[in-house]
């Protein structure tokens, strides 16, 4: 049986060069939707997304995060960013970025994490209150080179999980 959800988790990979070509306002709302909908403890929804698809404001991102300049090079941005306050803020935001990652790469759409918190050039780039931190900048287009879907190194699967308790191995 086919499942299109493990299918892009099984296969997507960081995207770090883009094409240059715009994403389709539908395909970009849909992403921004995934994150949208993501799970929230005690449905707080501690977050805020700022999409962002200026070429200046890309270009501008790209320099104000270490691990991301070729944010520059994206079609779209998203600044995702959590209530300083909510102690499980960056529990929520992390899993609304896997979703946002996962339904791109559905779409054909690339993205990477840039930066991890620490990102107050971005806050104030983008217009966020003081009260929130950013936690991450994810690029998104359409990848530049062909990539070899579910092509990863990963360590074997008895290496990283155990059946009832650590140790015994884990047998499908």
């Amino acid at each position: 049986m086919s499942n299109a959800v493990f299918e892009a988790a099984r296969t997507v990979l960081a995207v770090r060069e883009y094409q240059d070509k715009p994403i389709p306002d539908d395909v970009l709302s849909r992403i921004v939707e995934a994150g949208h909908l993501s799970a929230s403890a005690s449905n707080v929804q501690p977050w805020h997304f700022v999409v962002v698809r200026d070429r200046a404001g890309l270009k501008e991102l790209g320099g104000l995060v270490a691990s991301g300049p070729y944010i520059a090079g994206a079609a779209a941005a998203i600044v995702v960013a959590y209530e300083k306050a909510n102690q499980l803020g960056v529990s929520d935001v992390s899993r609304a970025i896997q979703s946002m990652i996962l339904v791109a790469w559905g779409e054909g759409v690339g993205s990477n994490w840039t930066g991890f918190g620490r990102l107050d050039g971005v806050r104030k780039k983008v217009g966020l209150p003081d009260t929130d931190e950013v936690l991450a900048v994810l690029p998104f287009g359409y990848p530049k080179r062909k990539i070899g879907l579910g092509k990863k190194k990963r360590k074997p699967l008895s290496a990283v999980a155990s059946a009832e308790h650590y140790g015994t191995p884990f047998k499908l």
